[in-house]
């Protein structure tokens, strides 16, 4: 039997290296930080398998689906405050060119994955800009009607980016910036990190040694597109198209690993793009805290509490929130905050490995940023509810 740890710091230790010994990564660090303002940061292991640095608190990360919590949400709450849209205007109010049968999509059917767009599509194979990406949206059919079902959807907060760009008349990387990330002195956090021009960085980590994930998954879209699995008037692409693109061959480093937003976006987008560090998602996850005035309580309450009712799964605007009540969604689904997040909890996680859950019951954050996608891409399912479970559980009992 294993002994109790002795301290949160020896807890985290022996997470990430248990992570490492099972090759789930090459480097990660973990951050529990309390509301009163103590804070744990443990980090292990290096940024990469070739000559990488050890990960340290300023190691830069690929957020990944992070992007969508840590820049675009709180742009979208802010731009809300500052009276510049409302959860219920229609998308189409502002992107019109998404047609008739989008003009139900509100912008709180986006935050909440209730648009009925459909997850995931390939748009990079054929797509490039912008305007591109809006037009193959606006040509892709719903899956469902608004407010009826949750699909966890990339292609909504592409759109939410791109209403964001108009209503600010600025490209999303500064909105972001200048909403955000320069407040809240988030001094590594930015969209393509090796453009910027702003502080130096020490490292990044790595991800995946090409997109070789993300090739299968056209491949298999390709699959289902011929076997006629696709709904009618879905995206088609073509073999000669997935063959011609120039797809990455060398470890992945400083540039996003999600292919719409690197092929297709120029690295920025709504859904992915995003780089950040330990030490800034500690600065971020400070506006979600109850005496923070940065965004409404009445915003900020909506965005951490259900808003999706009985559909599965719960989510509020923008983040995932916790179904441990006991039901039986819980008990078929779970949760990826763990066993033991409160009825209260609110997280949400990225592809590359990172993740945030927030329990405010306990007062503490849990930041999780790893490199799980290095050099081929792992499951991080296990490993990481064992380490909330664990945590939280701790955290209980030095409370007790």
């Amino acid at each position: 039997m294993n002994p109790k740890p002795t301290s949160i710091n020896q807890l985290l230790s022996e997470k990430l290296d248990q992570g490492l010994r099972n090759h789930l990564f090459t480097g990660g660090s973990i951050g529990l930080f309390y509301d009163q303002g103590k804070s744990i940061i443990v980090s292990h292991g290096l940024t990469s398998i070739d000559n990488g640095k050890p990960i340290d608190k300023l190691t830069v990360f690929d957020l990944a689906s992070l992007t969508k919590v840590v820049a675009t949400l709180p742009s979208i709450l802010v731009s809300i405050q500052s009276g510049k849209l409302s959860l219920i205007d229609n998308v189409t109010d502002f992107i019109p060119e998404l047609g008739e049968d989008k003009k139900d999509i509100t912008i709180f059917h986006l935050l909440t994955h209730t648009s009925g767009l459909p997850a995931w599509r390939p748009y990079f194979i054929n797509h490039n800009g912008r305007d591109a990406y809006i037009q193959a949206i606006a040509n892709e059919p719903l899956v469902g009607r608004p407010g009826e079902q949750v699909i966890y959807s990339d292609l909504g907060f592409m759109l939410l980016g791109f209403v964001l760009e108009r209503i600010w008349d600025e490209t999303l990387d500064k909105v972001a910036d200048e909403l955000i990330f320069k407040p809240l002195d988030m001094k590594f956090t930015n969209y393509t990190p090796l453009n910027s021009t702003g502080n130096a960085v020490p490292s990044f980590a790595a991800t995946e040694l090409g997109n070789e994930f993300e090739y299968k998954m056209v491949i298999d879209y390709l699959a289902q597109q011929e076997a006629k699995q696709n709904p009618d008037g879905s995206l088609k692409i073509s073999k000669k198209q997935i063959q011609s693109l120039n797809w990455r061959k060398g470890h992945i480093i400083g540039t996003v690993h999600d292919c719409n937003a690197f092929y297709g976006l120029n690295g920025v987008s709504g859904h992915a793009g995003l780089f950040s560090t330990i030490e800034d998602i500690k600065k971020y996850m400070e506006i979600w805290l109850e005496d923070s005035g940065f965004i409404n309580k009445q915003l900020k309450k909506m965005a951490f509490s259900n808003q999706t009712g009985w559909l599965s799964p719960r989510r509020g605007l923008g983040w995932e929130v916790s179904a441990n009540d006991g039901s039986i969604e819980q008990k078929v689904k779970g949760c990826t905050g763990g066993d033991l997040i409160s009825n209260s909890g609110f997280g949400h996680t990225g592809f590359t490995g990172t993740s945030i859950w927030r329990d405010p019951e306990r007062g503490v954050t849990l930041c999780i940023l790893t490199n799980r996608v290095h050099p081929k891409v792992s499951d991080l399912t296990k490993w990481r509810r064992q380490v909330h479970n664990q945590v939280f559980a701790y955290v209980d009992s030095v409370n007790e």
